[in-house]
């Protein structure tokens, strides 16, 4: 044969389908386990030291303007809204209270006690020296629940993932140490 002819017969490929499953289907698989334990170990690592560090909010009351409230004040409006005089709060939802009327936005931070929380979800009616307000809870800024293993078991997904991803070139190294050791001395 010589050199301007080409051979037509299809180039075998004689790579047993583990070694392809090891070089390409390893390392996908240890990125995807990387990328799932880095998201574990972050919401797992966050939740166990939120409470610790005072990362969970207190919840928010918005506190309506008078005028705001009169379509709650209304007795056929609805009349299933509990009532409370101001004096009839617990000191954090009196405090809370107090600042929201003074707040620009109407909202403050309930810290302490929030023994009417329930009612305040559903919204009150608080009068205040013969001024009736509408009151409810804006947001509830409570701590990410997640189970605890969430942490530890996404370090193990990551140090897996890394693994998966080394396997090509320790894949290379166990193949070349046979090849050498298949070679030696004769």
């Amino acid at each position: 044969m010589s050199g301007d002819e080409r051979s037509s017969a299809p180039v075998r490929d004689d790579r047993p389908t583990v070694s392809t499953l090891l070089t390409y289907g390893a390392p996908f698989l240890g990125t995807l386990l990387v990328a799932v334990g880095i998201a574990g170990g972050i919401l797992g690592g966050y939740a166990a030291v939120q409470a610790e560090l005072g990362l969970c909010g207190d919840p928010t009351i918005v506190v309506y303007t008078p005028d705001q409230s009169e379509q709650y004040t209304n007795p056929r409006a609805d009349p299933t809204l509990r009532r409370f005089d101001v004096s009839e709060l617990a000191p954090a939802e009196r405090r809370a209270f107090e600042e929201a009327v003074e707040s620009v936005r109407g909202e403050a931070e309930v810290r302490g006690r929030f023994v009417h929380r329930r009612a305040f979800r559903r919204g009150v009616l608080v009068s205040d020296g013969g001024t009736v307000r509408y009151a409810t809870v804006a947001s509830t800024n409570s701590c990410l629940s997640v189970d605890p293993l969430l942490f530890p078991l996404g370090v193990v997904s990551i140090l897996l993932g890394v693994l998966g991803i080394l396997t090509p070139p320790l894949y290379r190294m166990v193949l070349e140490r046979e090849e050498r050791a298949g070679r030696g001395p004769r």
